[in-house]
């Protein structure tokens, strides 16, 4: 059996992101506020991360 390391990375790269400070009271809130278990809440917190960077697009039109 091989590993896949995409896989690897994106558990290594969500790890990362959900260390954060931020991220920690983002979980911390909306658990108790929403009444989301940590892993919905956490779920939530990387969507909005994704859908929060900005599009190429946009620079472009600025500049």
């Amino acid at each position: 059996m091989t590993r896949d390391n995409t896989t690897r990375l994106e558990n290594r790269d969500r790890q990362r992101i959900l260390s954060s400070p931020v991220a920690h009271a983002f979980v911390r809130i909306v658990t108790q506020r929403r009444g989301l278990s940590e892993a919905e809440a956490e779920q939530a917190y990387l969507d909005y991360i994704n859908r929060a960077q900005p599009a190429d697009d946009c620079r472009r039109e600025l500049a």
